[in-house]
């Protein structure tokens, strides 16, 4: 191999510049914390911010009922009288077949959305600032259950006319409402429900229409607590007789414990609050697509970029050592091998063959005795008339034609020159020995 290198040095600095620089990115990345996709203030039970469901989530770990956040599988984690809780999911953040599957699960608590916020820079998990989201994002969340279902804010004061709970609700107007057929209202009034039920068959669904019940902001309200436990509870695990009397705290513990006896008891079916809806999702369908999702494909394209090099580089060197060429050969034979390499290196095949065809015509002439000063178109000419007196079947005028014509340029088909020496060769054996005692006549 020869000692020049196979990568030029501005080509080597570029590419460890930017292998460097693509490696510097990834580890800042990787490092910045989240996952790509997090809502880390808004509505789930990692955000502590106003509208957030961290609270709910704690509440319910001191009553003692397990609580499960889920980010992969959350059906997988439901067991016998579990409850699923679908909190305001959006439709930009999930597809609905995503949530179809979701709502597949035998009880199912569906809260609608109604908040977003902008995060604050002062305090990681603040919000700068909340607003209310478009009715569409709520009437898209509802239509997944309750397809003739309308979804309604209402500015002016609710009375409460149905409420199988006996809790009632302490909301900031407007109070987001659900109303429309194949609803059950569990709280509602004339104007619509702030708890609908959907009974199909074994499955049972609730639609919290308002999250502020279970938000972090509306558990600090009277009563909100307790609600909230008890609509879990309920759903949980439901018990007969009346139900249990609002609590007296606020939004913590101490507000929901009143509602302890509110329908279940500790430990037992878990409650999964299902977080991949709020882009909290660890574990892929696939290890094999975690190498092509951000931020590991950076380390991908790494890897990528190695193999490239690499092939690039030993290229040269894939399969067998090459031989060295072999020595010269000595003798006759070996020195006409080494010209007929050298005449087939340099093309100049026509030529020699043109070269060929003219000296076998003047050893013919002088073997035949050809009269003095005869050359050329002449010569050729009484070669002809003595062929034909001895029956010779090749024309050596045309042979010498078709050389002049082919002889003076470069071929890489050679056919045709090897047919001229044949040709030649044929007609000096026939026109000296004859066509009977010539090995190729015939």
């Amino acid at each position: 191999m020869s000692g020049e290198p196979i990568f030029s040095r501005r080509v080597l600095i570029g590419w460890t510049a930017g292998a460097i620089t693509v490696f510097a990115l990834s580890l800042y990345l990787m490092g910045a914390g989240g996952q790509s996709g997090q809502d880390s203030t808004g509505a789930s039970t990692f955000s502590r911010s106003a509208i957030g469901h961290a609270g709910i989530a704690e509440v319910l770990q001191r009553l003692g009922l397990p609580v499960v956040k889920s980010q992969y599988d959350s059906l997988e984690k439901l067991s016998s009288g579990g409850v699923l809780v679908i909190a305001e999911p959006r439709p930009s953040r999930q597809s609905e077949e995503t949530l179809r599957t979701l709502l597949k699960a035998n009880t199912i608590l569906l809260v609608l959305p109604k908040w977003t916020g902008e995060p604050g820079g002062q305090k990681s998990g603040w919000l700068r600032e909340a607003r209310q989201r478009s009715l569409g994002d709520a009437q898209w969340a509802i239509n997944l259950v309750a397809p003739r279902a309308e979804v309604v804010r209402e500015s002016e004061d609710v009375k409460w006319t149905t409420n199988a709970l006996a809790l009632a609700p302490n909301l900031v107007s407007p109070v987001q409402l659900v109303r429309g057929a194949g609803l059950r209202p569990i709280i509602g009034s004339e104007r619509g429900m702030l708890v609908g039920e959907i009974s199909d068959r074994n499955r049972r669904i609730w639609v919290l229409a308002d999250p502020d019940v279970i938000s972090n902001h509306g558990l600090a309200r009277d009563g909100n607590a307790a609600l909230a436990v008890a609509i879990i509870s309920r759903l949980r695990a439901p018990l007969p007789g009346p139900p249990p009397r609002a609590g007296e705290g606020k939004g913590s513990a101490k507000g929901g414990s009143s509602a302890k006896g509110g329908g279940g008891a500790k430990g037992g079916a878990p409650v999964v609050f299902d977080e991949t809806v709020h882009g909290y999702a660890t574990k892929p369908a696939s290890p094999f697509l975690l190498l092509f999702r951000f931020p590991f494909v950076i380390a991908t394209v790494q890897g990528l970029i190695a193999v490239a090099l690499l092939l690039w580089a030993t290229m040269a060197r894939f399969g067998a050592a090459e031989q060295a060429p072999p020595p010269l050969q000595a003798g006759r034979s070996g020195l006409l091998q080494n010209m007929a390499r050298l005449i087939e290196f340099t093309g100049h095949q026509g030529p020699m063959i043109t070269r060929y065809i003219q000296e076998t015509v003047r050893d013919v002439a002088r073997q035949l005795h050809a009269p003095r000063g005869l050359a050329g178109d002449a010569l050729v000419a009484w070669l002809e008339r003595v062929g034909a007196s001895r029956g010779v079947s090749v024309d050596c005028a045309a042979v010498v034609q078709r050389a002049d014509a082919l002889g003076s340029t470069r071929r890489r088909d050679l056919s045709p020159l090897i047919r001229l020496a044949r040709d030649i060769h044929r007609w000096k054996g026939e026109i000296l020995d004859g066509r009977s005692r010539h090995p190729r006549a015939g």
